[in-house]
């Protein structure tokens, strides 16, 4: 049976908005979620990412709050680039259409690189989350699965169907990387919701041994705090991240810039080894050539 997404979404289809006019040609699907699905498209020759949603309230919520949060003065700005309705089959679907991110997962990024990135990705996505809560948001869902990763550890967020008014209840969230879940606090749109969802997801990246999936199938009363902790001794990233996780896990930030300025004295020590890590090797070796050419003409000055 053909649904109304296999119709607009096949490669070559055009998507055409019904109150501003605007035309997506299709390129390829990028992915499908329990809200929406999400298309590369394209527009003359930029291309975009084109996500319709399947409850028309739900999806217009997700749209509300990411034209809030791209009107700041952020890196969230102009994100949203359109919002419409296309016909499909008679029914009026809404979609939106935002920037489109190259990049890889999380778990990609640091399979090729090394965990030590975990300080700079870290940081980008601390800023990110940062740049939400100012605007009176949560985002939510936070999870690997709805971030990219790209260059020099930049982070961008690709899903929103999660975000939330601050002081509204969560409405889309995934259970491991859930305060509820642990029972460590309400499923409440609160900055520190975020944070230990944050710390979830630095810990899921750096267990070797996998053990989320097991997590799952833990009953209630046995999900505790040292389930996480058992992490953090193990691995050597974890634990020097640990004095951040461990207030992460508990609450104990009110709000993500108190979490970000303890974070960035945290790897303070890492500084130097960001610095080179994200400078190209372009611009590396033409410093190096300086340093070479200055020390000749000091041999023979």
């Amino acid at each position: 049976m053909t649904t109304w997404y296999d119709e607009a979404f096949r490669p070559g289809a055009a998507i055409k908005g019904k109150w501003n006019g605007h035309v997506y040609v299709v390129e390829r699907l990028l992915g499908a979620g329990s809200n929406g699905i999400v298309a590369l498209v394209r527009r003359g020759n930029a291309r975009f990412a084109l996500k319709a949603g399947y409850e028309t309230v739900d999806h217009q919520s997700e749209i509300n709050s990411l034209l809030a949060i791209s009107l700041k003065e952020n890196s969230f700005k102009n994100f949203l680039i359109d919002s419409d309705d296309m016909i499909i089959q008679g029914k009026g679907i809404s979609f939106y259409v935002m920037r489109y991110i190259e990049g890889v997962t999380l778990s990609e990024f640091i399979h090729k690189r090394s965990q030590d990135w975990i300080y700079v990705i870290g940081t980008n996505l601390l800023r990110k989350l940062t740049e939400i809560h100012k605007s009176g948001y949560v985002f939510g869902d936070l999870k690997a699965e709805n971030m990219i990763v790209s260059n020099y550890g930049d982070v961008d967020l690709i899903d929103f169907g999660g975000v939330s008014p601050k002081g509204r209840a969560i409405k889309q969230l995934t259970e491991v990387y859930d305060r509820g879940f642990w029972n460590m606090g309400e499923r409440v749109a609160e900055e520190s919701y975020d944070l230990f969802s944050f710390a979830i997801l630095l810990l899921k990246t750096l267990d070797h041994r996998k053990r989320f999936a097991g997590f799952i199938k833990t009953l209630p009363q046995n999900r505790e705090l040292d389930q996480l902790t058992s992490i953090m001794r193990e691995n050597p990233v974890a634990a020097q991240l640990a004095p951040f996780l461990n207030k992460a896990l508990r609450g104990e930030f009110s709000t993500s810039e108190e979490a970000i300025v303890e974070w960035k004295k945290l790897i303070a020590g890492k500084k130097v080894a960001q610095t080179k890590l994200k400078m190209p090797w372009l611009k590396l070796c033409f410093a190096t050539s300086i340093f070479i050419f200055g020390a000749t003409i000091y041999m023979f000055w």
